[in-house]
């Protein structure tokens, strides 16, 4: 029995030494593995995030730009029609004060006393109407808003006053650019218009010809040889230019005439402009020429004696 027992126990003792070894050898192979797969797992899914914020990235960059170039244009539409009705609001105000000027520039008061020169300065048009809008708005706003070119940029060149039926027309052109350049879409022409009428008076009665068995007003110049119907007849509101001196021979009047120099405001020799009228045929050196102005009288046609009708409004 002793026999069978040592040889029971040297077994067991064997299948300690050969068969745990064998199980712990197993268990560190499949631990090794599922340590070598986690890893792998793990590495996979880092790489996955890394590729959506990668793709996000990529988004980002290409609908940033986007959002802000909608943006920009955006503010640039509110700005272009703030500046559009700033600029009509100042030409409202330049045009109104000019219609007063006019009144001063056809009553003959000029320099004597009521606007100290400044309605002589009417009849250039559109560099008084384009001070005048500059002064209102501001040389600092208009260089800091989207008018291509700042206030350079801002014309008034078909700009016509006190023309016919003393109209006072002001037309400002110019363009305006967006805050981010395109190339291939240039700047955006623009024109505000104001149009008006000089403080002159309207005689009703005179333009129908006079009431049936009245005697009809009729208006004069003082130095006057003939008596106009219309008050706003080219002859008593002569249209006045400045043009270039050295052009100002090769022009000609209404009438086909050439123009001479004026005896009563002769200029000197380097005075680069002057002035004429659409109807006269004097070169004028200053606008206070009284070539320039006429002194009109307002007489009933029985008091006419000697004088002939205008050829231009008396029809």
């Amino acid at each position: 029995m002793s026999f069978f027992r040592i040889l029971i126990s040297n077994f067991k003792h064997f299948k300690e030494k050969v068969v745990s070894p064998g199980k712990s050898l197993l268990n560190q192979i499949l631990g090794f593995f599922s340590y070598k797969t986690g890893k792998r797992i793990s590495f996979i899914s880092s790489l996955r995030e890394k590729k959506i914020k990668a793709s996000m990235a990529v988004e980002a960059a290409i609908a940033i730009p986007f959002f802000l170039f909608f943006l920009m244009n955006i503010l640039f539409a509110f700005d272009m029609l703030r500046l559009h009705g700033n600029i009509m609001g100042a030409m409202h105000q330049a045009g109104n004060k000019m219609a007063f000027y006019g009144y001063a520039y056809r009553s003959g008061f000029g320099e004597e006393g009521l606007l100290s020169g400044e309605a002589d300065s009417l009849i250039l048009s559109e560099g008084y109407a384009r001070r005048k809008v500059i002064n209102i708005l501001g040389e600092d706003y208009l260089n800091h808003t989207c008018l291509a070119s700042g206030t350079s940029g801002l014309h008034f060149i078909k700009s016509s006053v006190m023309k016919e039926d003393d109209r006072i027309e002001l037309v400002a052109s110019y363009k305006v650019k967006p805050f981010i350049n395109i190339i291939g879409f240039p700047d955006m022409p623009m024109e505000n218009r104001y149009y008006g009428r000089a403080w002159t008076g309207y005689d009703v009665a005179c333009r129908a010809g006079g009431g049936e068995g009245e005697d009809p007003v009729v208006y004069i110049a003082e130095t006057g040889t003939v008596y106009h119907i219309a008050r706003n007849c080219a002859y008593l509101n002569p249209s006045v230019e400045a043009v270039s001196k050295a052009m100002a021979s090769e022009l000609r009047n209404e009438g086909g005439g050439k123009y001479y120099s004026c005896g009563s405001c002769k200029g000197n020799n380097f005075q680069p402009v002057v002035y004429i009228t659409s109807y006269g045929n004097r070169i004028h050196s200053s606008l206070s020429c009284s070539g320039l102005k006429r002194t009109v009288y307002t007489v009933h046609l029985s008091e006419v004696k000697g004088k002939g009708k205008c050829s231009k409004c008396g029809g």
